[in-house]
């Protein structure tokens, strides 16, 4: 993205060298007189961005300063009627054509400084570009963006550090620690800006363990204790409501090869931060998703009901369940064309839900599954959307800022390992995609966060042994 600054000045006073030679005439001044007083010397005002490309849809973040650098309050605005939104903060909205655009920042302190910058934004190359790596190799942890642009690496079996990449630097940061390693966690965004992790496994000492504990990271002070959970839980889901509690949903209890999953469900309150339990599912479930509906509502789809591999049978649900906020009840709701675990759900714009990929029971000669379907909230049913380029399960799925969906990495079979290098652009629209091969690596157990500029993050995962600490740009 090209962005250009312009400085403007406020235009110098008209002398009044007639008034003076006038006053001189008359008596009215002398050589040691004092000059006429003047008005303060012109104000520089300078816009400045926050990062760099942006693609359609995309946000950036930009300010105002002066000549020395000093943050200035000013009025932001769009030039052009049909370029994108900005509001009182400086967040820049693009708008859904590529084009060249123009933000404008006047101050609210120095009448008559301006500055104006022209703003590229552009279509989706659909192409990875090289990021320095992670400070910590990193399997299962979670990475959530935050207020400012950033984004927090938690967790992972090899580490209890915290770190945060800046897109304005494309570097990482420290960004403290959680005293203990915890995985195969969840993170929520909380009102406020913090982030809420909850539950997985953590290490005391030589001894790992299913956790019932959670704990806040809030942006400048790091991470600290949150109340308890009402049960351990890993492997569970969780989904933020839209009066900012959150949702978490069954998980397995504990360690171990045959284990069967949990059905309860309980609610985090920031107001109170505590836990209260609520109510629990029709099913008990593992390896399943929770996405919230445009009525607040929340879809449960899938899972398994253990980690059953020796002494049990493993049951993979085609069910699904909604969950009711303002009753803390759970209600059977359509059925997926295809029983499946490890798989993604998406919510689109227009408020119905992409499933994609999984582990699945229903196919005849491999357990991954590329079948692609779609929840209607309208109708209360699934339906069969289309077909993957290739069979993903444990993969990433990512809402670009154009409408479409990246699907990143994952298990897979045809290729070389079980982990994939291959990534696909879906479109909902024309049920298809185009496919891109990463040249750094293949992996599962990632991470893909969507940036502000529209960029998307692929950080950590595993190829098939330890964590890693590869990361690569989606552009």
């Amino acid at each position: 993205m090209k962005f250009i600054g312009i400085e403007l000045r406020s235009l110098s006073p008209v002398l009044v060298a007639a008034g003076l030679a006038l006053l001189s005439a008359c008596g009215g001044g002398s050589s040691s007189s004092g000059s006429v007083g003047a008005p303060p010397p012109p104000a520089t005002l300078r816009l400045l961005p926050a990062s760099g490309d942006i693609k359609v849809g995309g946000a950036l973040q930009v300010w105002a300063e002066d000549a020395q650098g000093h943050a200035v309050q000013a009025s932001f605005s769009v030039v052009e009627a049909q370029g994108g939104t900005v509001d009182a903060a400086g967040r820049y909205q693009a708008p859904a054509t590529a084009g060249t655009y123009h933000l404008r920042a006047t101050s609210s302190q120095a009448p008559g400084a301006v500055a104006e910058a022209a703003v590229k934004v552009s279509v989706y190359q659909v192409a990875l570009a090289p990021a320095p790596s992670s400070q910590v190799s990193r399997l299962d942890h979670t990475a959530s963006l935050l207020p400012d642009g950033s984004v927090l690496l938690a967790g992972g079996v090899e580490s209890s550090q915290l770190e945060r990449y800046l897109p304005s630097s494309g570097s990482f940061a420290p960004a403290g620690d959680l005293g203990t390693r915890r995985w195969a966690h969840q993170a929520s965004a909380l009102p406020g800006g913090g982030v809420l992790l909850t539950g997985g496994i953590g290490v005391t000492g030589n001894v790992s363990a299913v956790q019932s504990t959670a704990q806040i990271y809030e942006p400048g002070t790091g991470a600290r204790p949150a109340g308890a959970m009402t049960a351990t839980r890993m492997l569970h889901a969780a989904a933020e409501l839209a009066d900012g509690r959150v949702l978490l949903t069954g998980g397995l209890p504990v360690t171990g090869s045959d284990i069967y999953a949990t059905a309860t469900a309980e609610i985090f309150n920031p107001a109170t931060g505590g836990f209260t339990a609520s109510g629990s599912m029709g099913t008990p479930r593992t390896g399943h998703t929770a996405t919230r509906l445009p009525d607040g509502k929340i879809l449960i789809a899938g899972g398994r009901d253990s980690s059953c591999a020796i002494y049990c049978p493993l049951r993979i649900w085609a069910s699904a369940e909604l969950y009711d906020p303002a009753t803390g009840t759970f209600t059977s709701t359509g059925r997926l064309t295809q029983a499946r675990y490890g798989h993604t759900a998406t919510a689109l714009p227009d408020g119905r839900v992409l499933i994609t990929g999984g582990t699945t029971p229903d196919l005849p000669d491999t357990d991954m599954s590329s079948s692609v379907e779609i929840y209607d909230p309208a109708t209360g049913t699934f339906a069969g959307a289309g077909t993957l380029l290739r069979p993903r399960s444990h993969h990433t799925a990512t809402l670009l800022t154009d409408g479409r969906i990246l699907l990143a990495h994952g298990r897979t079979t045809g290729e070389s390992s079980m982990a994939s290098a291959t990534l696909e652009v879906f479109d909902p629209l024309l049920s298809k995609s185009v496919l891109l091969v990463s040249n750094l690596t293949t992996r599962y157990s990632h991470t893909a966060t969507r940036l502000l500029s529209g960029d998307v993050l692929l950080a950590g995962g595993t190829e098939g042994g330890g964590g890693i600490n590869l990361t690569e740009l989606f552009r």
